[in-house]
């Protein structure tokens, strides 16, 4: 059923979008508005507005726009449903008495967190069975206590193809649901045998930030098993780019000193834990990935990376570097002399020993420089050139000019050479960056002019008509009191474009028939993407001023349009030709 828009109306004064939005992200005053960085794309400079006023957002940079419901459910993935009631539990506000407008999305969403919620008590209750022994032996092994087993939920996947499934089975669960949340397997030979995804491995829940179990990791505990690590499969409420495990703890940890450490492993984390430094992290066998730094900006300005000395930590270190560095972090690495990784680094040296060195953490900067001198003679000359061009690169990678200034000067005394040199080759080198980077924007966007709309084709053979549809949809959506009239004088058949059409239909029907005509409320009728355009409109149109006058010119370019269509013998075609010429032409290019 459609929501009430009385109900819409309570839910968003209960949730003003500044408000909700500047949980997740800084938000500066600007005028009577709000401006902050994009949480849904990478970004230096702020591109999204805020609008308390008229109660929506809109980004510049990446397009994405609409209200409080769309905003939550992009950020926080979750579909229309869940987002309503996660803004009617925040704002207080009851829900509707009939609830029957749960969508399928959101009941298959519910019915993987029970499953998951029931296979994690099943794996729980096997490292209690006696075969459970192997996997209790090697958490006494690695010093893990049974309270940190209990908080984190660990439990045991037995040495069995089907337990499992049978289990799982008896539960009520289908073969395909539990397929389907990533529990069991489709053999690739005979797709109708199954088969339980994780075997013999310790697990680890994947909880998030309310409490919902996501998905598994697996620690395997056979010798003979290749893959030490292996996690849940993408699921429709677990997306392995957009998770980081140990987050719900991290979070809370994190308030007082808004520093993160980052980890590798899953038992990483959890050592550190145990050890009282509950603000670590770890990306769960993925490599950091954008949207997980964009997940620890919201709880942390500082990350302290604490990957494995080895030399593929190393690797993994740097790349964490750029990104860190990218969503506007400052990170440091920690220096683990004497272990491989943070656990091993507790269990030989004691918290104490940890809680000093992550005091004495590196910045990001000197770690590089220090690591770009390996396998370097440094009294040979031609060594050394070689290293300053890498250090100049570590440089260049600095935004603030001033810190970039002092790291220069740093490495220019301690070369021998003079800091006007380093200078001169950090800025050749940052021409040239720019250089390479303004010719890959100005491809990206020749490719996109070339490109058709793909959600409004005929936007581009009839850009006329279609900014008159955009201005009439606008007038329409603020001057609601107009719509009968508009309609008599103009049915959205004599529209030019596919979705303006559609948009122009459903919003004067719902206004017809007082129904909600919020942005939210579109996406029963709209694709995301398609919602996002009707943002757009009202955007682009609401400093144009665009009054009755204007409306009625608008009115004249369609009429005139399907008077042409009416009389083909009067219309001069050219200009259709031309058009489609040119966008074929545009197609052409290269």
């Amino acid at each position: 059923m459609a929501l009430p828009p009385d109900f819409i109306d309570r839910l968003k004064t209960a949730n003003p979008i500044a408000d909700v939005m500047g949980t997740y992200v800084t938000l500066k005053r600007s005028g009577r508005d709000f401006v902050c960085l994009c949480p849904f794309h990478g970004e230096d400079t702020p591109s999204c507005y805020v609008h308390p006023g008229e109660e929506y957002f809109k980004c510049f940079g990446c397009g994405a726009g609409g209200d409080v419901i769309t905003f939550v459910m992009r950020h926080l993935n979750l579909d229309y449903w869940e987002a309503v009631k996660f803004l009617a539990e925040r704002g207080g506000v009851p829900l509707p008495e009939d609830s029957s407008y749960d969508t399928r999305s959101a009941e298959k969403r519910k019915r993987i967190y029970k499953m998951n919620k029931d296979a994690a008590r099943f794996f729980y209750d096997q490292l209690r069975a006696p075969e459970g022994r192997v996997c209790k032996e090697y958490l006494k092994k690695r010093g893990l206590t049974a309270a940190t087993v209990m908080k984190y939920g660990m439990g045991f996947a037995p040495n069995s193809w089907s337990a499992l499934k049978s289990h799982m089975l008896s539960l009520g669960y289908s073969e395909q649901e539990l397929v389907e949340a990533g529990l069991i397997s489709r053999s690739q030979n005979n797709t109708k045998k199954t088969f339980d995804f994780f075997v013999f491995r310790l697990m680890f829940p994947f909880f998030d930030l309310r409490g919902n179990i996501v998905g598994f990791g697996g620690r395997t505990l056979s010798v003979d098993e290749n893959r030490k690590y292996l996690n849940s499969r993408d699921t429709p409420v677990y997306n392995k780019n957009k998770y980081l495990f140990s987050l719900n703890f991290a979070k809370d940890a994190s308030v007082k000193n808004r520093k993160i450490i980052l980890c590798e492993g899953n038992l990483d984390v959890i050592s550190m834990n145990q050890a009282g430094f509950e603000n670590a992290v770890a990306s769960c066998g993925t490599a950091l990935t954008p949207d997980q730094v964009k997940l620890i900006s919201h709880y942390a300005d500082e990350v302290l990376i604490c990957y494995d000395s080895d030399e593929a930590g190393q690797r993994a270190t740097k790349r964490a570097i750029d990104l860190i560095r990218e969503g506007g972090l400052k990170a440091s690495v920690v220096i683990m002399n004497g272990a491989k990784d943070p656990d091993e680094f507790i269990n030989k040296f004691g918290p104490a020993k940890f809680e000093h060195i992550l005091s004495k953490a590196v910045d990001s900067v000197s770690f590089e420089l220090s690591t770009a001198k390996g396998g370097l003679d440094l009294d040979k000359d031609a060594e050394k050139t070689d290293y300053l061009k890498r250090a100049c690169e570590v440089l260049m990678r600095i935004k603030s000019p001033i810190e970039r200034d002092i790291y220069i000067a740093r490495v220019a005394k301690e070369q021998g050479v003079s800091k006007e040199a380093v200078q001169q080759q950090v800025s050749i080198m940052l021409k040239a960056e720019e250089r390479k980077r303004r010719e890959k924007k100005q491809q990206e966007a020749l490719a996109f002019a070339e490109k058709r709309d793909p959600l409004n084709p005929e936007a581009v053979l009839h850009p006329r008509e279609n900014t008159a549809e955009k201005q009439l949809i606008y007038f329409l959506y603020k001057n609601p009191d107009r719509c009968k009239q508009l309609l008599e004088r103009l049915p959205s058949e004599k529209f030019v474009t596919g979705l303006n059409a559609r948009i122009y239909a459903s919003l004067s029907r719902r206004i017809i028939n007082c129904e909600d005509c919020s942005f939210s409320s579109f996406y029963s009728e709209f694709s995301p993407e398609e919602v996002d355009r009707i943002v757009d409109i009202v955007s682009e149109s609401s400093d144009k001023g665009i009054n009755e006058e204007v409306a009625e010119d608008c009115i004249r370019v369609l009429e005139e349009y399907n008077t042409r269509q009416a009389h083909p013998e009067k219309e001069g075609t050219a200009s259709i030709d031309e058009l489609e010429s040119i966008v074929e032409g545009l197609k052409k290019k290269k």
